[in-house]
Order: structure tokens, then C-alpha cells, then sequence
């Protein structure tokens, strides 16, 4: 048999195509709200690949996996994987509410200074308000990315306040109380029982402490967590800083409880985000704050005229100390310390954080917030949300301190307990006081296990 060149040339081509098919690198990610996230990549139901998504795989050799769950089993995913070191997901769903900080200091995430110019094309720091980027550093270093993030502020019923006579939104924490009592009479006055001045968050857990811890900078005026202020292990180790959570802390929690519980619905002290959410979105809520963003995501599902009509935006009110209530909060990636592929994973990862995504979240999502001013200012949100309202949630990233609390290895652990001792504090199974009480004793001993103190 006389071989030819020519089959001799398909041959060795088709032998070639299973190596070049398997030198394309997997990115693995774990995530959550299919349909929400990256909708522009992965479809509304998270597992369709759309042309942008492959565009990408395509240009870069890389196969991209994500696997979608919900909140809770997604943060238990990326906690195993983390502290099993087994590397199963490139790219990990974290936020600047804890595991950003927790997991750093731990050595779990690989620091991304360096790898910010290897992906230059895709994301470009400079882009991006430096809020965000500061909420996600740690020590100086930079260990996540931000996607969705918001700042704070207040979603309220024009109608409502028009109703019984309030002309403005209060611009301080004092002048708002008066006019959520003034609302709660009125509601009263009128028989309506199923309307309620206030919608927050109070589920035990860490679900209240992005918000609580709000208020308490906004009546402290610091993140009131230890003497001194002090807000890295370092600064508490060298001022022996110890817990003040029975001291200045204690106004901002006090303040948050208390309206949770006069202005507030029924079971509050069950509420998440989503309930915070849902019950504004169902109309019976004058008000929802200080994550404004959650009211915004009660617009796009209500059936409600009114609230629909009826709902503007105000930045958030300033306390006692002269500083406003905080509430920001990034929903951060960042690289696992126990990838494999880390510079295939940070390509993706700025690829999925970047500007076009982030024009493709402006577009499919429609929220008035993006981590970008040129999206923020762009035709997007500019044909859908007023020019006066897209300012003002903007000028809510320059006047926010990203880190309103502590930057410490134990932060998870803190958050979790702080909104599980409001969350009682709320629901009358203890006083304010029992509840700070057992939080200054639990925050003593947990500090002294961690070696703080001589």
C-alpha cells in the first residue's frame, strides 16, 4: 500500500486535535443567583453559554465552569474548599463583608497586585471607583474583585411621606425617627395595619451587621469596635486595644434595635434581605434603608403601582457624629491560594469583573449602581433612572467609609455574632444591655484566644 502525503499530513492533524482540545485550561467557579449574575454569560438559567462567554473561552484557551447554588450552600462550598486546601474551584464567591478578610489573612486567596497587568485588556483598576477596590484590600494588598456592590442609602414612599404632611427626606438620624413616628401615627390614625414606617433586617446571624454596624459608625462616628478605634491586628496589638462593644458602640446598636422594633413589621427579627426586600416590593413599607440596593431589587418584581410610581431615592442620613449611616458591600471574587491555574483564573476573573461585563449586568439588571462611572454615567442607567438620582448614589461611594468596621482575621466570626445578639436584642429575648453584655464577654475571650493581648 502506497501511503500519500497527503493522508500522512491528516493524519498527524487529526492525532494533533485531542492535544490541542486538552490544552485548554478549566476555570472552576462556584457562585450564586443563576439568572442574576452574569446573566449576559450564562444564560437565565446559568448553564447557557452565550456568544460573548465563548468569545472569550476561545480567544484565551479557556473553558470556564460554574456551578451555581444557593447563597448559603455556596459559601459552605467555598469554606471547604478553602480550609481542605483542595482547590476544587478557581475562582471563589467571597464579599467585603468578612471573607475577604477572613480568608486573606488565613492565606486561603492569592493576592492580585501583581497579576492586575497580565489581564489589562479585561479590567483596568483605574476604571473602577476606588471605593470598591478598597473595600476588597486587606493589609495594602488587593484580594478580590468587585461585581455587584452598593453603597448606602434610603428607598422611600413619596406618597406616604406626602400623606401625612413630610415634604423632604430627613437628611439626619433624628429628623427621620420624627418623621417614622410621625408615619406610624398616621397609619395608626388611619386604620391601615398592614403598612409599616420601616423595613431593615434582623435574622440572627450576620444578616443585620452590614447595617448595624451603619449606625453605629453614624452615632460613634468610628468603627466603635475596640479602644481607640483601632481596626487591623496590628493597631490592637500595639494599643492593647480591648472591646468596647458595652461603650461607644452601644448608641448605634441601641438606636438600630429600637427602630427595628417601633417602626418595623411583625417578625423582623426573622427578616433577611430578602424579606427586607419582598415586603417593600409588596407596598408595605414606608421605608427601607440603609441598603438601599435591596429596594431597588423590590422594583424590578412588584406588581405594585404605588411603590412603583411612587418610590424615590435619598442618601443616607446623617448621625449624631456628624457622619452617615454606612452600608456598602462589594459581592467580591477573588483567586484560590490552591489554584492550579491562577493567572487563567485571574483573566477570568477580570474578564467577569470587568467594564463589559459590567455593561452587561447595567443592561440585563437595570439597577441604578455599577462599579464603574462610566457605566453609572452612561446611556444605560441614564435612559431608565434620573440624572438627579444616579448622582446621588453616586456621591454615596465618595462619602462612604468602605471599611466602617474592623479589618481583622476574626471578622466572619464577629459578624455572625453581632447580628445574632441585635437580632435577640430585637425579638425581646434579651435586653439591649443583656445582649451587649454577651457580646463584650464573648468579643474578650475570643481576642484573648487569638493572642491579642499579653
Amino acid at each position: 500500500m502506497k501511503i500519500s502525503a497527503k493522508w500522512f499530513s491528516a493524519t498527524a492533524m487529526a492525532l494533533a486535535l485531542p492535544a490541542a482540545a486538552s490544552a485548554q485550561t478549566e476555570v472552576n467557579i462556584v457562585a450564586f443567583a443563576p439568572g442574576f449574575a452574569w446573566a449576559d454569560m450564562f444564560g437565565a438559567s446559568g448553564t447557557e453559554k452565550t456568544d460573548k462567554l465563548r468569545a472569550f473561552e476561545e480567544a484565551n484557551d479557556i473553558v470556564i465552569n460554574i456551578e451555581f447554588a444557593d447563597e448559603d450552600t455556596a459559601r459552605q462550598k467555598v469554606l471547604l474548599d478553602l480550609v481542605n486546601q483542595t482547590g476544587t474551584y478557581d475562582l471563589v464567591m467571597l464579599g467585603s463583608d468578612g471573607a475577604v478578610q477572613t480568608f486573606s489573612y488565613a492565606g486561603y486567596l492569592e493576592p492580585l497586585d501583581d497579576l492586575l497587568p497580565t489581564a489589562a485588556e479585561y479590567f483596568d483598576p483605574d476604571a473602577v471607583y476606588p471605593q470598591f477596590l478598597e473595600a476588597n484590600t486587606v493589609n495594602g494588598q488587593l484580594w478580590a474583585l468587585p461585581y455587584y456592590s452598593f453603597g448606602a442609602g434610603a428607598v422611600y414612599r413619596t406618597d406616604i411621606f406626602e400623606r401625612y404632611g413630610i415634604t423632604e427626606f430627613p437628611e439626619t438620624t433624628e429628623g427621620l425617627e420624627e418623621a417614622l413616628e410621625t408615619i406610624k401615627a398616621g397609619l395608626e390614625a388611619d386604620g391601615i395595619d398592614d403598612v409599616y414606617p420601616l423595613t431593615m433586617r434582623g435574622a440572627p446571624g450576620e444578616e443585620p451587621s452590614l447595617d448595624l454596624n451603619g449606625f453605629v459608625y453614624a452615632y460613634a462616628g468610628y468603627p466603635a469596635w475596640f479602644e481607640g478605634g483601632a481596626v487591623t491586628p496590628e493597631e490592637i496589638r500595639e494599643t492593647d486595644a480591648k472591646p468596647i462593644f458595652t461603650g461607644d458602640f452601644r448608641d448605634g446598636f441601641e438606636a438600630f434595635v429600637r427602630w427595628s422594633r417601633d417602626y418595623g413589621p411583625d417578625g423582623i427579627a426573622t427578616h433577611t434581605w430578602v424579606d427586607m426586600m419582598n415586603l417593600y416590593g409588596a407596598g408595605q413599607a414606608a421605608v427601607l434603608l440603609p441598603s438601599a440596593i435591596n429596594g431597588f431589587a423590590a422594583l424590578g418584581g412588584s406588581e405594585n403601582e404605588d411603590v412603583v410610581n411612587n418610590t424615590a431615592f435619598a442618601p443616607a442620613p446623617v448621625g449624631p457624629s456628624g457622619k452617615p449611616l454606612q452600608s456598602f458591600w462589594t459581592f467580591s471574587v477573588g483567586v484560590s491560594a490552591f489554584s492550579d491555574n491562577k493567572e487563567e483564573a485571574f483573566k477570568t476573573l477580570a474578564f467577569l469583573t470587568g467594564e463589559q461585563a459590567m455593561q452587561g449586568f447595567a443592561e440585563s439588571i437595570g439597577w441604578p449602581y455599577s462599579t464603574f462611572p462610566s457605566i453609572t454615567n452612561g446611556e444605560t442607567l441614564a435612559a431608565k433612572w434620573p440624572a438627579e438620582m444616579l448622582a446621588e448614589i453616586e456621591a454615596s461611594y465618595e462619602a462612604a467609609d468602605p471599611q466602617y468596621f474592623p479589618y481583622i482575621p476574626e471578622l466572619n466570626a464577629f459578624m455572625e455574632r453581632i447580628g445574632t445578639e441585635a437580632s435577640a436584642a430585637i425579638s425581646g429575648s434579651k435586653t439591649v444591655d443583656e445582649a451587649l453584655d454577651d457580646l463584650q464577654s464573648w468579643a474578650e475571650e475570643r481576642m484573648e484566644r487569638g493572642g491579642y493581648y499579653d
